[in-house]
């Protein structure tokens, strides 16, 4: 097992799910948070990443992911398809 690579919150890595490896970078001076969608709602948790982090993930075939920052909270900065072996930078 690699510990460099995260899976989301509440999927343990041992899931009978289809991962795709994405990777998401912050250039920002504050974190910013992953949720997931579902039904075109903020769902889910799916992982923080900190400032002037990379992060390796595998997450779900298909997912959708919302990125929210703390500075703004109540606004969503960006929705994202995930795409096999792609990595996503913020901002």
């Amino acid at each position: 097992m690699n510990l460099d690579i995260h899976y989301p919150y509440g999927i343990p890595f041992y899931s009978d799910l289809n991962f795709i490896p994405v990777s998401f970078a912050n250039n920002d001076t504050e974190l910013f948070t992953i949720y997931f969608m579902k039904n075109n709602k903020v769902s889910d948790l799916a992982g923080i990443v900190f400032s002037q982090e990379k992060k390796k993930y595998h997450f779900p075939e298909k997912s959708i992911v919302a990125i929210i920052t703390q500075k703004k909270p109540d606004k969503i900065q960006c929705y994202i398809k995930l795409v096999k072996d792609m990595t996503y930078i913020y901002p």
